[in-house]
């Protein structure tokens, strides 16, 4: 198995068939969306999509359908492994700091103009420039020059990329990064057409028609405010043999008993399900099972309130939730209580086949004595009693957590109050860039194997580090791992250690809450979905529907 990447699941071989029980469906509705012969599949997000601008995208459901649109240098494949995507081949100097990245033949955007490398160095500039800067840009910090120019220090001229010709991609790290390739895996590290995006100007990715493509489909029926939108093949995709669904007709559905209503009656092929409904579903072949590189964590922004500040209050919220009850009570999907800030799966040492979460070991564990002295310390600097809001997604199984967090709370440590504000996930993402929260109920999956994504969070002058997070030793120990110690395992494995150790031991600045697992209903007709191990929710490149 490839160091740092567990293997993803195939529709098929990840079904929990645990029976042989129908899924009560009638004949007819079983086919799903899906009539004799046709290849027309119907999926549904729990969110709208938001931004398409791959510069800018950054929620699971949006990257979900970016990653079916545009496709960059490499991709990822049905094992979650990287291989060559719009690059025909790569050429890494013997140092590990040089990638020159030779582009297929013939490739087209969906509108027929050749895909060029300037495409990348465009798109790759747009992402760092301080002027039009996505979240995402700390995915090239190691790039040469690249941290200097969005923090403003260099000019986005002297960035360590270049398009040597219209088929030659060249890119100059700063330190050997084994993970590189699959950091540009990713869809917002895919090219962008620099004449097109200009004549777009504000109006670039705004809907369907104002976007081209580089993937395997292309968008249709879509604006910003729309919840439905229909995925066709790209005809110019250099490997559209491969698609075999003529359409995909997408739907936001937020509530799990719509969706179980629309897949029983045949008019869905895919939906998201949880908790309660997995119990429902155990027995049934059309229930798919995955755990997730994926965690949900409890946030803090001491900005907003000064008593949030308070290391003790943080330290009891830390100790107050028993989390194993959370997984076993609540939520009874799969999912597991997680006590770090990496979920366990994402990287494995390479020499020592140890995983990350193993190495480091738990931290704050449920522990109520230690809870009800830590918020004695607290009570003693704040004061008797606090009030907080706890900012959460109006998602079933957000809510329920949220709820649970607020008993926990309220319960477990005599004077706290919690308000949970459920708002569209949108409206929270909003919330949590403009720092207009106190408390939120958070997840995060990687897009890729590099724990960086994790340890970004938190780090100074990170676009996520919504809470304002500043810890000089930590950050530099992050900053030590993706640089000078990025192609020595061992020693990354010790810089992150002491780096989470500093983040949720002594500082309390997050509290990890457990480590999610993705359930859904899929037509057993359809054959040859990917679910990543990170990313996204579905790939259907390959997929198909078999009568």
């Amino acid at each position: 198995m490839k160091k740092g990447i567990k293997a993803a699941f195939i529709l098929g071989a990840a079904l929990l068939i645990l029976g042989g029980c129908s899924t009560g469906q009638s004949e007819d509705a079983a086919q799903g969306n899906s009539s004799a012969g046709s290849q027309s599949l119907a999926v549904s997000l729990p969110e709208q999509l938001s931004t398409l601008d791959t510069t800018q995208t950054t929620d699971k459901v949006t990257f979900t359908v970016a990653q079916h649109l545009f496709e960059g240098l490499y991709r990822l494949d049905e094992n979650s492994e990287e291989v060559p995507g719009l690059a025909e081949s790569v050429d890494i100097s013997d140092d590990g700091k040089t990638y020159t990245f030779h582009l297929r033949d013939g490739l087209k955007w969906s509108d027929g103009t050749p895909i060029i490398a300037n495409d990348f160095e465009f798109s790759w500039k747009r992402l760092v420039n301080p002027d039009t800067m996505g979240p995402n840009a700390y995915w090239l910090d190691n790039v040469e020059n690249s941290l200097d120019i969005r923090n403003g220090e260099k000019d986005i001229d002297t960035m360590g990329i270049e398009a040597v010709d219209d088929q030659t991609f060249e890119v100059q790290l700063i330190d050997p990064q084994p993970s590189f390739l699959s950091v540009i895996s990713i869809a917002w590290l895919a090219p962008q057409n620099e004449d097109y995006v200009n004549e777009k100007g504000d109006n670039y990715a705004a809907s369907s028609d104002d976007m081209i493509y580089s993937g395997p489909f292309i968008l249709e029926n879509w604006d910003r405010s729309s919840d439905t939108w229909e995925l066709k093949p790209n005809p110019e995709y250099y490997d559209n043999d491969v698609v075999n669904l003529d359409e995909v007709q997408g739907s936001t559905v937020k509530e799990e008993n719509t969706g179980i209503n629309l897949f029983e009656s045949g008019d869905l092929d895919f939906t998201n399900i949880s908790g309660q409904f997995v119990q429902q579903y155990k027995n049934d072949d059309a229930l798919v099972s995955q755990q997730e590189v994926a965690n949900q964590f409890l946030d803090f922004n001491k900005k907003a309130n000064d008593e949030l500040a308070n290391v003790h209050l943080r330290k009891a919220f830390a100790l107050a939730i028993d989390k194993e009850n959370l997984v076993k009570s609540v939520l009874d999907d799969g999912s597991k209580p997680l006590n770090g800030l990496i979920p366990a799966g994402l990287y494995e040492n390479s020499e020592t086949k140890e995983d990350f979460r193993e190495y480091s070991g738990n931290y704050n564990e449920y522990d109520l004595d230690e809870a009800k002295k830590e918020w004695a310390k607290a009570q003693e600097e704040i004061g008797d009693s606090v009030e907080l809001d706890l900012l959460v997604g109006d998602l079933d199984n957000s809510k329920k957590v949220a709820e649970y967090i607020q008993s926990q709370l309220e319960e477990n440590l005599d004077g706290v109050t919690i308000n949970v504000t459920p708002q569209p996930p949108n409206n929270v993402n909003e919330s949590r860039t403009n720092k207009d929260y106190e408390l939120s109920l958070s997840g995060w999956i990687a897009g890729s194997s590099d724990m960086n994504s994790y340890f970004n969070l938190y780090r100074p002058g990170s676009s996520y580090n919504y809470g304002e997070y500043e810890n000089k030793e930590y950050g530099e120990l992050a900053e030590k791992a993706v640089t000078e110690d990025a192609n020595d395992e061992n020693q990354m494995f010790e810089d992150y250690k002491e780096a989470e150790k500093i983040l949720l031991s002594d500082d309390a600045a997050q509290v990890p809450i457990y480590q999610s697992a993705a359930n859904y209903l899929v037509n057993p007709d359809v054959k040859g979905i990917v679910y990543h191990s990170f990313g996204d929710y579905f790939y259907l490149r390959e997929a198909t529907i078999e009568e």
